[in-house]
């Protein structure tokens, strides 16, 4: 047989959490998640299990249920079909399960092209491609899109599944894969390949198995670890680059967990937390400081103790460490996809130290923003669970397999929306100008205020949550709303409802208001959709920036000041775009590079050019760099950057830019006293940054109580950040502020909260009035 094409590209294996540790503020529990070196099988803790792969993700609940998204070309999501899914669905006909592991491909078609599970009752099933018999079903065939009994009556501990082939932990702690054995990663002493398990030769005592591309590494009880399969860039960690059907031995002792990946391997070993990896290091994905490849463990750079858990994806690797406290840490390729996680999709393109992923690292102990506990590398994106449950992921976003409901790639953590919540609780929230809304945990829209879209009046004033639009996954409002919604598999398309006045439905019709949400015309695969009041726009995939709605100030981008019914392309911009904020009189675009391209009006110079002269075509921000989210406000910009910093520009007459004074500014200027910022929000004269601690600052006006901080108007304004009272969030799932003078955010807890104007009943609280303005959050009803 000839050999297959070897490639030099890692997979998502080793994902376990190897520690019991303290779930922060919210949980007061012992931490025991899944796999440990010597506890046995894994076990539902307080926090879901997450396992990434080529084209998408698993993730086992706290019900024991497993949920997939991503790529499903060859049923990986196991749950009937073939249609991908960029939000979680649950596998089908898997009984309960303690164990989930997601395999991966180096066809780019397939992505990751099988996942298994171990159910409570040890019995282990596959799903997806079984090109090699990886399903272990004794047959080759296409793909399964539903689980599948491995045959021969496999009863395991822990499951791992690599590239076309499968490993799993016996219960008589042996060693059994099945599927590709081509590069001997069978360990059976051939190289051919077995649609049913075959026991791994020489292997007793094991307490956890790793499946990489073409090879895998397993760990004994007594920390020796033993690799097989392919060494072509030295794997093996044998000091060799000979290939072996066999296991070897690594040179490490006393390990305590292991990880595989492309032509690489990692093991937490000798000294307690100390990481040592080998193999392929194109890229410097072994972490060593260097880009020479390794044939025996080498100690990675600044990680000689307190490291919890490693995973590898394709040519980068992420860890979880203690440093002092916990965080988590990427090295390797960025990709230009921003699956190092550090706030830039390819600054550096390559990195050969472990660099902190952004938003990971700075919550204290005990702090209620949560903490990393759990790390999956898939092929080109990562995925972390925290200690409040939250799941996050990064990278490549093609395919749905960040689970955040679009395509786009993401540079730093977002939330995988749609996994089963508790009651009440809320993926997301946006206020507007006079309504505000949320995407619920059943992936609905609901809202509050007027211009609600429940067909009703638009001017009726509804104090708490009411349906609007079902399938969605973002929402935005403004004088109504405009929702992503979802069409099945990949298809998405805009929906907007209330105010019509200057075409902002987008539907071709101008000044007919939207009881109901309409679908806005010429505008397939959007990703992301911004509402700015009196215009509207959308990111379209591989399609640039779209706008629509009121153009007096060439807010719409296109060269013009004419308003128009239906989206419009915005000149001049990449086709690719990380965010879009549209306001009232100008609009901002995130470019991938981190830099901002604003246009419009231009009169407080929230264009941020150096200049108070308009434009309507977009215009660089001066001297703004390392951008991963922007907030647009009536007059005022602001940008939050990957150091965890707060830059605005452009008006300041209630100190909206953050800065001690109330002179406006053409250029961007930092916020004082700010850090460890996560989120931003910006409302008509007011902005608030979430914290990665779980605080919320806002600074600017506070005529309505629109700073959090327990009264309305006095003071009436702060020109520096001060603290909203007695709220906290849970990092990065963030904040909102719409363009009225309401905020509203998400608890630690996933519930939405909001202060400020009340109105036309803002606030969701069930009641309404000026008299009803709060200072302080108060929870939305009707979830």
């Amino acid at each position: 047989m000839q050999p297959r094409e070897r490639g030099i590209r890692g997979r998502s294996s080793g994902w376990r959490l190897r520690a019991a540790c303290t779930a922060l503020g919210l949980v007061a529990a012992c931490l025991s998640v899944a796999w440990t070196a010597a506890s046995g099988p894994a076990s539902a803790g307080p926090v879901p299990l997450v396992s990434s792969g080529g084209g998408g993700s698993c993730t086992l609940m706290l019900d024991q249920t497993v949920w997939c998204w991503g790529s499903n070309a060859t049923g990986q999501l196991g749950n009937g079909t073939i249609q991908g899914s960029m939000t979680p669905v649950k596998v089908s006909t898997l009984g309960p399960a303690t164990d989930v592991s997601v395999g991966q491909s180096d066809n780019a078609v397939s992505a990751f092209n099988h996942a298994c599970a171990v159910e409570t009752t040890s019995q282990v099933q596959c799903w997806g491609s079984n090109t090699f018999g990886e399903l272990g079903r004794g047959t080759i065939s296409q793909y399964s899109n539903l689980p599948f009994p491995v045959s021969g009556g496999l009863l395991a501990l822990q499951v791992s599944a690599g590239d076309g082939f499968t490993c799993a932990v016996t219960l008589a702690r042996a060693v059994k894969c099945w599927g590709d054995g081509n590069d001997g990663q069978l360990g059976n002493g051939t190289f051919t390949d077995s649609s049913t398990p075959v026991k791994v030769k020489g292997l007793d005592n094991v307490t956890q198995v790793a499946a990489g591309y073409f090879h895998a590494c397993a760990l004994e009880s007594n920390g020796t670890v033993w690799c097989w399969g392919d060494n072509t860039f030295g794997s093996l960690g044998n000091g060799t680059t000979t290939d072996s059907d066999v296991p070897v031995q690594v040179g490490i002792q006393n390990a305590t967990y292991v990880a595989a990946g492309a032509g690489d391997s990692c093991a937490i070993g000798d000294a307690p937390g100390d990481l040592l990896c080998w193999g392929a290091n194109n890229v410097g994905q072994l972490g060593t400081g260097n880009f020479l490849d390794e044939s025996v463990p080498t100690q990675v750079a600044s990680l000689s103790s307190g490291v919890q858990q490693v995973s590898m994806g394709i040519d980068f690797t992420c860890a979880i460490a203690d440093i002092p406290q916990a965080a988590a840490l990427c090295w390797g390729d960025n990709g230009g996809s921003g699956k190092l996680g550090n706030g830039a999709f390819n600054k550096p393109s390559s990195d050969p130290f472990p660099g902190l992923v952004f938003g990971l690292s700075q919550p204290p102990a005990g702090g209620p923003g949560g903490a990393p506990v759990q790390i999956s590398a898939g092929s080109d994106h990562a995925c972390v669970v925290m200690t409040s449950g939250v799941v996050l992921c990064w990278g490549e976003g093609s395919s749905g397999r960040l689970g955040t409901g679009d395509t786009l790639d993401r540079d730093i953590p977002t939330p995988v929306i749609g996994l089963p919540v508790a009651a009440g609780s809320v993926n997301s929230v946006a206020a507007g100008i006079a309504t505000s809304c949320a995407v619920t945990s059943a992936l609905d829209v609901k809202c509050w205020g007027q211009y609600v879209g429940d067909g009703s009046g638009v001017l009726s004033v509804h104090t708490s949550a009411v349906e609007t639009q079902p399938a969605a996954t973002q929402v935005s409002a403004g004088w109504g709303g405009c929702a992503l919604v979802h069409n099945g598999g990949l298809s998405t398309e805009v929906r907007c409802w209330g105010s019509d006045k200057n075409g902002q439905i987008g539907d071709g019709l101008t000044g007919i208001d939207a009881k109901q949400p309409r679908t806005v015309k010429n505008l397939s695969n959007a990703q992301y959709v911004s509402n700015g009041g009196g215009d509207n726009c959308a990111l379209v995939h591989n399609g640039g920036a779209w706008c629509w709605g009121y153009n007096g100030y060439g807010e719409l981008g296109n060269g013009t000041t004419t308003s128009s019914n239906v989206p419009v392309a915005v000149s001049g911009l990449p086709l690719n775009l990380a965010q879009i904020a549209a306001g009232f009189e100008h609009t901002c675009a995130l470019l991938k590079n981190g830099t901002v391209d604003c246009w419009g009006s231009n009169n407080h110079g929230q264009l941020g050019n150096g200049s108070t002269s308009g434009s309507t075509t977009p215009v660089p921000v001066t001297g703004l760099t390392g951008v991963v989210q922007i907030a647009v406000a009536d007059s005022a910009t602001c940008a939050l950057t990957n150091a965890g910093g707060v830059q605005c520009w452009g008006a300041n007459l209630f100190g909206e830019l953050g800065n001690g004074t109330t002179t406006d500014s053409d250029v961007p200027v930092p916020v004082s006293g700010l850090s460890s910022v996560v989120s931003i929000g910006a409302s008509d004269s007011t902005v608030c940054a979430g914290l990665s601690t779980g605080q919320v600052d806002c600074w600017g006006d506070n005529s309505v109580g629109e700073l959090g901080t327990g009264t309305v108007g006095s003071p009436s304004m702060s020109t520096t950040p001060v603290t909203v009272g007695g709220f906290t969030t849970s990092g990065l799932v963030g904040m909102s502020a719409g363009f009225g003078a309401t905020s509203c955010a998400l608890n630690a807890s996933q519930q939405a909260f909001c202060w400020g104007d009340n109105s036309v009943g803002e606030l969701g609280d069930g009641t309404s009035g000026a008299a009803t303005d709060s200072g302080t959050p108060v929870a939305v009803q009707g979830f």
